[in-house]
């Protein structure tokens, strides 16, 4: 079984745990144990479906050719402005 065990000041506790008035502003120990020793089963979650092409129908054809090396530009537009101001 696994356990995590750590010292701090109950002040960072307060907004987690309702504690009593002897143990407020001081050093306390915790210790986080698991519920049982069972080890949990995974269940499996939600099958994934691909978001892919999803937007598809918004897409304007007479911009995809502008979009291609519109990085690339941008990057090199950056750098040289870069230069201008004599920053590397």
């Amino acid at each position: 079984m696994e356990a995590v065990r750590l010292t701090l000041n109950s002040a960072s506790l307060a907004s987690i745990i309702d504690l009593p008035v002897a143990l407020r502003d001081c050093e306390v120990e915790v210790i986080v144990l698991p519920k049982s020793e069972e080890p949990k089963k995974c269940q499996p979650g939600p099958e994934r479906v691909s978001m892919m092409g999803c937007l598809s129908e918004y897409a304007n054809p007479a911009l995809r050719e502008l979009e291609k090396g519109a990085w690339e530009r941008a990057a090199v537009e950056k750098y040289m402005e870069k230069m201008k101001d004599g920053r590397s």
